[in-house]
């Protein structure tokens, strides 16, 4: 049976019954105990964490940590894959809901692949495949619009009742002069990954969600499901490039080991070979300042990769890893040296403080942890 997570109101204790069983879970693990890696099937192969090489205490304390930083859904959505077995789950990881901007780890991914297939160049301009862009943005690359340096900006205010920002405007394929020359600054801005999956429709002659579910999504075991969107290029419907992605946490985590495996699935090549690790490191760097726009509390300089954010090995914690992020708290993070990932997901709101200090911490919890 799955590890099931039990927050007790009243004492405030973490209750953890294991999958498997063990002399003493808590036990250091052998390194004969660890099996070797494998990828699921219909469902993810369960296994103790012990057998694959993790420490119950360690992930009780780091899990515990998490948990508090978590609101209404708490872990119920959570799970943990070491060596591609499931050893902790709550109770809820089939849920699915949009994932919001962890989408755009996808839209990525799929630059990647259009750029191996010769459709495009990270290098190339976005304007050469979307004519809107030629006046304004006529040096922005599709480098530029992955690492949130394109400087790209849209007519009009946020479309959202109550919010002062400039970004999310309702006419996000209306280019506004730029907030700043391409690659010279930092801004999270939304309307810039909106426009970019605009670019990449025009590119490939088919819908982000078309191109990633015959590429990606079937291999893999990701359902295809709506992908929201506005507008069309030739009757080719938009899916925008920065949000609205549906699926459970236990797909996203899918993604994630596909990831963590150099984009290989069982045997088969998914990804360019190296996309994975490049996408997963810091590509913002020291020269490139943050922007001074009303979304600046959301610093990705020196730690975003190509719309994955970056968890620095000594700077930020003891071990590299990378992860996806989406508003209310969804998280795919991998970690390559331990062969290990991590997923949150909810509908229950950010934690207070940012999400790469989160995790960070969850890392140093697990480091003596983990074998």
């Amino acid at each position: 049976m799955r590890w099931l997570l039990i927050p007790l109101l009243f004492l405030g204790l973490l209750v953890i019954s294991s999958c498997g069983s063990s002399p003493d879970k808590d036990a250091a693990p052998s390194s004969d105990t660890v099996a070797a890696t494998v990828f699921p099937g219909a469902g993810w192969a369960e296994s103790s964490p012990e057998e694959q090489g993790v420490n119950s205490a360690a992930l009780r304390d780091a899990l515990a940590y998490l948990q508090n930083h978590c609101k209404g859904d708490s872990l119920t959505e959570t799970l943990v894959i070491r060596n591609g077995y499931l050893i902790w789950a709550g109770d809820s990881i089939d849920k699915v809901h949009d994932i919001w901007s962890c989408t755009k780890s996808f839209t990525s991914t799929a630059v990647g692949l259009m750029e191996a297939e010769g459709i495009l160049s990270l290098d190339q301009a976005v304007a050469d495949h979307e004519p809107l862009l030629q006046e304004q943005y006529p040096d922005a690359t599709y480098r530029h619009f992955l690492t949130m340096t394109s400087g790209y900006n849209a007519k009009g205010a946020t479309r959202w009742p109550g919010d002062v920002s400039e970004d999310w405007s309702a006419t996000p394929y209306l280019p506004a002069p730029p907030l700043f020359a391409p690659g010279t600054e930092y801004t999270y801005w939304d309307e810039a990954m909106i426009m970019l999956g605009r670019a990449l429709t025009a590119a490939a002659d088919t819908s982000l969600n078309d191109y990633l579910d015959e590429r990606v999504f079937r291999k893999i075991g990701i359902e295809k499901r709506p992908w929201w969107g506005e507008e069309d290029v030739d009757g080719v419907p938009i899916n925008f490039g920065g949000t609205g992605l549906r699926m459970s946490a236990s797909e996203q985590a899918r993604f994630g080991w596909l990831m963590l495996n150099d984009g290989v699935w069982d045997g088969e090549r998914i990804l360019p070979a190296g996309w994975a690790a490049t996408a997963t490191q810091n590509q913002v760097g020291p020269e490139v300042k943050l922007a001074d726009t009303d979304r600046k509390s959301t610093d990705g300089t020196g730690r975003y990769g190509y719309n994955w954010w970056v968890i620095n090995e000594g700077k930020d914690a003891p071990v590299a890893a990378a992860f996806t992020s989406g508003l209310n708290h969804n998280v795919c993070l991998i970690i390559p040296a331990w062969n290990l990932v991590i997923v949150r997901q909810g509908v229950d709101g950010n934690p207070a403080v940012p999400k790469y200090e989160v995790y960070a911490e969850v890392l140093r919890r697990l480091v003596g942890g983990v074998f």
